[in-house]
């Protein structure tokens, strides 16, 4: 009978490369690609796609930037773009309202706006013979994002495996996080609340559940629970839910910043993952917080990002 691990036990890593597994990860993408080609007048969501590729929709759009490069949202402009200028230079006198609603931009306005950011003009100002040249790289904003970013010591993020238990976790979600102060209000909040019931908040573990990426989700809809961990016994009320956390193999990364957390999540997936045989469970990425983050700052924190994982199809 096979031994059973401890809970805490943290597994040590080898990770070998695993050809079938990253064959797997990117088999499931250029599904993806070929079906977004494939349904260009329909409005894709993301939750439509990352069903194609059977994979979770919170892990979906990493994975996908892992994979390819560029995010799917990005990916799906390229997409219609390339074929409106393929049907654009075939059909010289096609209006240009009948061929952006066949490649499935919204508006002619959106038509035009996407065209201009990448060829540096109007639609209408193309002749349609001559060739479009001075693209833009519709990813220069996130290489522009993660420019000049490294990990603190240079030698790169290390990933490990760690069962973690089942827990119960008070949140208090978050909207537009990133606006004012708005996730140091929201602990202080989650704090006031686990104290009035007689919870000592330096007994518990304070986390963060991202269900969203500002890479896919306008910032100004993205949601952000704010938990800590609290007994059986302690049920949702008002503001404050709870979610059932269920025992998990997780993979982590320690990071000791807030700029290091960016590069932890890109490393694992799109490195860690592809080669690792593993694909992540269906729940939110977490982080783990050492130490309370509203008593450091952005450049000094101590939290392990953290993705539930499974074996993946290989």
């Amino acid at each position: 009978m096979r031994e059973e691990r401890p809970a805490s036990a943290v597994i040590s890593l080898v990770v070998e490369s695993s050809s079938r597994a990253a064959s797997s990860y990117a088999e499931r993408v250029n599904v993806v690609m070929d079906y977004v080609r494939q349904h260009l007048d329909r409005n894709l969501t993301l939750a439509e796609l990352a069903r194609v590729a059977s994979f979770s929709p919170y892990h979906f759009h990493r994975i996908f930037k892992g994979q390819t490069g560029e995010t799917i949202a990005s990916f799906t402009r390229r997409a219609r773009l390339e074929r409106a200028v393929a049907l654009m230079r075939s059909t010289p006198t096609r209006d240009l309202g009948s061929v952006g609603v066949e490649v499935g931009f919204a508006t002619p306005s959106e038509f035009s706006r996407v065209f201009r950011s990448v060829y540096g003009r109007s639609p209408s100002t193309w002749d349609r013979r001559s060739r479009l040249d001075g693209a833009v790289d519709l990813t220069d904003e996130v290489a522009a994002e993660e420019a000049g970013i490294s990990w603190p010591d240079g030698s790169g993020p290390k990933a490990r495996l760690m069962a973690r238990p089942a827990c119960r976790v008070a949140y208090l979600r978050v909207r537009d996080p990133w606006q004012d102060d708005r996730l140091t209000e929201g602990y202080d909040q989650l704090l006031t609340w686990v104290r009035q019931r007689m919870i000592e908040p330096t007994d518990q573990q304070l986390l963060g559940l991202s269900w969203e990426s500002g890479k896919v989700t306008p910032l100004d809809l993205l949601v952000y629970d704010l938990g800590i961990t609290v007994p059986e016994d302690v049920t949702a009320e008002g503001t404050i839910g709870v979610h059932h956390l269920p025992a998990a193999l997780a993979v982590e990364v320690h990071c000791t910043s807030l700029r290091s957390t960016a590069i932890a999540w890109e490393f694992l997936y799109g490195e860690w993952l592809p080669k690792s045989g593993y694909e992540p469970l269906d729940r939110p990425a977490v982080k783990w917080f050492r130490r309370a983050p509203d008593r450091l700052d952005s450049a000094a924190w101590d939290v392990d990002c953290s993705i539930a994982v499974r074996k993946g199809y290989v």
